[in-house]
């Protein structure tokens, strides 16, 4: 069986870098986008918001929804044009877990 502080780390570990690279990408979307389609861009603009969201402890399933719901968009678009983008999947797989814990650090959970 695992160590409950090990694994508690390892969350918080996981939930930091899941955020940290959506924020990113997010991020590098919207302000350099080449495609120049400003909905790409709008998109990517209210991923970025959700990942921060997502980053704080207090609104951690906030961010989430956000999150969410911009993955489902973009996993749609892509889809819509032959792509197959499971990397989309397993953010929101992702996502979804964090989601489902709440924040393992900042002394806030929500409910």
């Amino acid at each position: 069986m695992a160590n409950p502080a090990w694994l508690r780390r390892m969350f918080v570990v996981f939930h930091l870098v899941l955020g940290i690279v959506i924020l990113y990408f997010a991020g590098t979307t919207a302000l350099r986008d080449g495609s120049g389609n400003m909905h790409v861009r709008l998109l990517a603009g209210v991923e970025a918001v959700g990942a921060v969201l997502f980053l704080l402890p207090q609104t951690v399933r906030t961010g989430a929804w956000i999150l969410l719901l911009t993955i489902v968009v973009a996993f749609a678009f892509h889809a819509s044009l032959g792509e197959w983008r499971g990397d989309l999947l397993v953010y929101a797989a992702g996502v979804a877990l964090v989601a489902a814990h709440g924040p393992t650090y900042g002394g806030t959970r929500q409910s």
